[in-house]
């Protein structure tokens, strides 16, 4: 039977659809596999518990080989009180950890970044331009990084993330759509705080980013948001050439475990790229608790075509 039993699983690993879970393998055990890590919403780890973001960034910096990391996104709420140096500090520190190994990430300011619901100034402070210009894959800013872009390349993919924070009005929207048009080549992954209410439907200010950004450019394939605890996904067809067939999906997911113990119990998202495929595969995890999922999986693991 202990012979038996290695090889029932390595057959199950090869016949299921799904990606292995935590269970089966400790790493996707393919280096032609990439992994981007999302994070959203760690207002109060840095209030409150800095060990825990301080556990998921070890954990980050500890598994890029493992996981083949290439790249970090946050969506904002970095910071619970934005008035509060000691917060920004904590924060400070933590995305120190992932510079001082040169893993590229990119972060934007949510309503609880900006001090008294208003003013960018600590944001600018600790995330302003001046902490980013000179990476290699950082591709341009707005407004001392109100908004910015890097530019990410997976395999052979090209992709592009697409950064605007709070509060975005005319301009800003002027600005993500020319940075669009000028990268049209690659696939463009949107970030942005508010998007997706807890019914999975858009917010306000989500359904003047789908209708004014995601709709009018074609490489758009991906929406990050938080600010509301909770997890949901919309697909949404998009016929760009308007002969009545759908020519992209267009996947708009929404991520925060502020709700959970702890603010957040550890909880992240793991965006696994299959270039094979052309594919992310989607999970949640804690590094922190070990735990696979916080809702449900069928929210929380699923992929993206």
């Amino acid at each position: 039977m202990k012979k038996i039993f290695p090889l029932i699983i390595f057959v199950f690993m090869i016949l299921s659809p799904a990606f292995p879970s935590f269970e089966l393998a400790a790493s996707p055990n393919d280096s032609n596999v990439y992994t981007i890590v999302w994070l959203s919403d760690t207002q109060y780890y840095s209030e409150k518990y800095p060990h825990i973001f301080r556990n998921q960034m070890d954990w980050i910096v500890q598994n890029r080989d493992n996981w083949n990391i290439k790249y970090v996104v946050h969506t904002g709420d970095i910071v619970n009180r934005a008035e509060k140096k000691q917060q920004w500090v904590q924060a400070d520190r933590m995305f120190r950890k992932l510079e001082q190994v040169s893993i590229p990430y990119g972060v934007l300011a949510g309503n609880h970044d900006l001090v008294y619901g208003k003013s960018y100034k600590m944001f600018h402070q600790y995330f302003g331009k001046d902490r980013f210009f000179t990476k290699p894959y950082y591709g341009g800013g707005y407004r001392n990084n109100r908004g910015h872009y890097d530019l990410i390349t997976l395999g052979h993919q090209h992709f592009l993330f697409l950064y605007i924070g709070w509060h975005v009005d005319k301009d800003s929207i002027s600005w993500m759509n020319e940075v669009l048009k000028r990268h049209s080549d690659r696939t463009a992954i949107i970030a942005v705080h508010k998007y997706l209410h807890k019914n999975g439907k858009r917010t306000l200010v989500g359904n003047r980013i789908f209708r004014n950004i995601v709709k009018k450019n074609p490489n758009v394939k991906i929406v990050l948001s938080g600010h509301y605890d909770d997890s949901e996904l919309l697909k949404t067809k998009i016929d760009d050439d308007h002969d009545g067939t759908p020519d992209r999906i267009v996947y708009e997911l929404l991520a925060d475990y502020q709700g959970a113990p702890e603010g957040g119990e550890g909880f992240l998202r793991l965006l696994h790229y299959f270039p094979s495929r052309s594919k992310f595969y989607v999970r949640a995890y804690s590094p922190y608790s070990n735990k696979h999922f916080f809702f449900s999986p069928k929210k929380e693991e699923f992929w993206i075509e």
